[in-house]
C-alpha cells in the first residue's frame, strides 16, 4: 500500500460525500481525487520524472491538499516552503534541493519572482489562485488539460516523499528526508493511537498544514470525514467554524489555546460538537491546560514529534488529562505522554546507554516515521542517527509508567508559537549590523507564545543603535517570527574560559522560579 492507494480508496468509498472545505469551496471525495490526479498527470506531462523535487509555497487552502498528495501520487518529492521565510531563505532551499518546479500562490509572486532566475534548476513555475505572470503556467488551466486516471508510476516504500527544511545549529537550514513508508506510517499512527475517526467527524486545521496539522488530512479523508481548512488563526473564525461545520476535532498549538481561553467570545458559540482538542508543537503550561480542561472537559490529546520524526512519537491521551485532584494527575499534565504503537522512545546518556526511570538524558526515538537522513549532509545524518536511534537533542526523563517529561533542550533552540528558532541563525544576522560587536540570542518565557526571542548585544566603541533599529534589521533578513522581540544592551557579554559567549548566564535569570527551562 502507498499514499496513492488511499487517495483511490477515498474517491471510491466516498465519491459523493463532502470531504474537503475551504471557505466557499466544498469538494466531494471524487472531486478531490480527480483534482489530485489531474495535477499529478499534468506535472508528469511537463517532463518531470519520479524523484524530481517540487517546491510548494502556499498559505492554507484546498490547493495545499491537492499539491501535497498530487506530488506523492506522481512519485515527485515535496519541498514545502515556509510562507514566513525571507527571499534568500527560499533561494537557498531551491538551490540546495535542486528543485525543478515550483507551485506558488499568487500572493507570494513578489517574493519568488525576483529570485527565480537565480535558482538554476527550476524549469517550470506554476501560479496558483491568480493571474499567472509571463513565463508562468496557470494552475487551473494546467490541471484542466490533464486526465483523471491514476498515475502509472511505481511507488516503493523507500522512495523519497519529501524534503522538509529545518534550521540547524550551524545556522544553515537542513533538508530532512522522509520516505513514502514514513508518510504512510504517520497515517497509521494517527488512526491507531488517540483518534477514533468516523465518517460523521470533521476536523478543522488552523495552523500551517505544512507542519503538524497537515498530518490529519489523509486519515480523515480516507474515513470519509470532513477536513475544514482555515486560512489562518483568528479566534472568532475558529469558534464560528466549529459551530457552523459541527467540528469534532481541532489541532492547536498552545499559543492558540491561550488566545481562545482569553477570548470573551468563547461563550457566544456552540462548541458542543468538539470531541477532541489535539495540541502540540511546543510545551504547554500545566496551568493553561488545567483552565482548558475546566472549560472543555477531558477531550485533550497531546502529541510529540519533530521535523526529523513525524508526529506522533508519543501521545498524552484523554484519559491522562483527567483532573482528579491527585498529585499524579496534575504532574502528568506536564508530560508528553507515552510512546505510540509505531515508535520506540528511550532516554539515553552521552555514552549511548539507556538510563533508568527518573534520570535525565537525551530523548531518542526509533520509528518508520523517522527521517532517512539530511539531504546532501552525511555528516549531520551520521551524528543524528548514530547507533540506530534518532537523537532529538531534547532532554528529559521517563517515569516508571513510561510517561516522558521534557526538561530542557540540548542546544538552546527556541520554540515560539510552535516554530523552531535557532540562536546562531539570528546571531549571524545581528553580526551583520555595523554597530554590533557581540551578540547572543536566547529564549525567555512568554505567556502568549511560550517563548520569545531575546537578544543581548554589545556595541562597537563609538557606535550607537536603538532596540527598534536592531529588531528592524533582523526583520529585513529573517522570517518575522525569528526576529528578537526585545534587546538588552550590555558593555560586554559573559564568556567562559575558552572565550566563548555563555548564553546560559544571560538566559538563566529569566527562568528563575520555573520548574522547566522550556515553557
Amino acid at each position: 500500500m502507498n499514499i496513492r492507494d488511499y487517495v483511490v480508496k477515498m474517491g471510491h468509498l466516498h465519491p459523493d460525500r463532502e470531504v474537503l472545505v475551504f471557505q466557499e469551496h466544498r469538494f466531494t471525495g471524487r472531486q478531490v481525487r480527480d483534482r489530485i490526479f489531474r495535477l499529478s498527470n499534468a506535472l508528469l506531462g511537463l517532463g518531470l520524472e519520479k524523484g524530481d523535487r517540487v517546491a510548494v509555497l502556499l498559505t492554507n487552502s484546498h490547493y495545499s491538499v491537492e499539491c501535497f498528495y498530487a506530488l506523492a501520487c506522481a512519485g515527485l518529492v515535496l519541498v514545502p516552503m515556509n510562507s514566513r521565510n525571507a527571499a534568500r531563505e527560499h533561494l537557498y532551499m531551491l538551490e540546495n534541493a535542486e528543485v525543478r518546479a515550483v507551485l506558488v500562490g499568487q500572493e507570494f509572486l513578489g517574493v519568488i519572482q525576483p529570485i527565480l532566475s537565480e535558482a538554476s534548476g527550476v524549469s517550470h513555475a506554476v501560479c496558483i489562485n491568480g493571474p499567472a505572470p509571463q513565463g508562468w503556467l496557470d494552475y487551473e488551466t494546467l490541471i484542466a488539460g490533464a486526465g483523471v486516471e491514476e498515475p502509472q508510476i511505481e511507488l516503493l516504500d523507500e522512495d523519497l516523499s519529501s524534503i522538509r527544511y529545518t534550521s540547524g545549529t550551524t545556522g544553515r537550514p537542513k533538508g530532512v528526508m522522509h520516505s513514502q513508508r514514513g508518510a504512510l506510517t504517520t497515517v497509521y499512527s494517527t488512526l491507531m493511537d488517540g483518534l477514533d475517526i468516523k465518517s460523521t467527524d470533521s476536523v478543522a486545521l488552523i495552523g500551517p498544514v505544512t507542519h503538524a496539522s497537515g498530518s490529519y488530512i489523509l486519515p480523515h479523508l480516507v474515513r470519509g470525514a470532513k477536513v475544514v481548512i482555515l486560512p489562518g488563526f483568528d479566534v472568532t473564525n475558529v469558534l464560528r467554524t466549529v459551530e457552523q461545520e459541527r467540528v469534532t476535532m481541532i489541532h492547536l498549538i498552545p499559543t492558540m489555546l491561550v488566545m481562545i481561553l482569553a477570548s470573551p467570545e468563547i461563550d457566544r458559540y456552540d462548541l458542543s460538537s468538539l470531541k477532541t482538542i489535539r495540541y502540540g508543537a511546543s510545551p504547554i503550561s500545566p496551568d493553561v491546560l488545567k483552565r482548558a480542561i475546566g472549560i472543555f472537559g477531558d477531550i485533550f490529546v497531546q502529541g510529540y514529534g519533530l521535523t526529523e520524526a513525524s508526529m506522533p512519537m508519543s501521545l498524552l491521551l484523554k484519559d491522562d488529562h483527567i483532573l482528579d485532584g491527585s498529585e499524579k494527575s496534575i504532574r502528568r499534565l506536564s508530560s508528553i505522554g507515552r510512546e505510540v504503537t509505531f515508535s520506540k522512545v528511550r532516554i539515553m546518556d552521552d555514552e549511548g546507554n539507556f538510563v533508568p526511570p527518573g534520570q535525565i538524558g537525551e530523548i531518542v526515538v526509533q520509528s518508520s516515521q523517522v527521517m532517512q537522513g539530511y539531504w546532501k549532509n552525511p555528516e549531520a545524518t551520521a551524528e543524528a542517527l548514530r547507533g540506530g536511534w534518532l537523537h532529538t537533542r531534547d532532554m528529559g526523563f521517563m517515569d516508571e509508567e513510561g510517561y516522558i517529561y521534557l526538561v530542557d533542550r540540548k542546544e538552546d533552540m527556541i520554540i515560539s508559537g510552535g516554530f523552531n528558532i535557532y540562536p546562531k541563525e539570528v546571531e549571524d544576522v545581528l553580526y551583520m549590523h555595523p554597530a554590533v560587536l557581540e551578540a547572543a540570542v536566547f529564549g525567555i518565557p512568554d505567556e502568549k507564545w511560550g517563548e520569545t526571542v531575546k537578544a543581548a548585544v554589545s556595541l562597537k566603541t563609538g557606535q550607537k543603535a536603538t532596540e527598534q533599529e536592531i529588531i528592524e534589521h533582523c526583520k529585513t533578513h529573517l522570517a518575522g517570527y525569528k526576529k528578537p522581540t526585545s534587546v538588552d544592551f550590555l558593555d560586554q557579554l559573559p564568556k567562559g574560559h575558552t572565550g566563548k559567549i555563555v548564553r546560559r548566564e544571560l538566559k538563566d535569570p529569566y527562568w528563575r522560579g520555573k520548574e522547566r527551562k522550556i515553557n
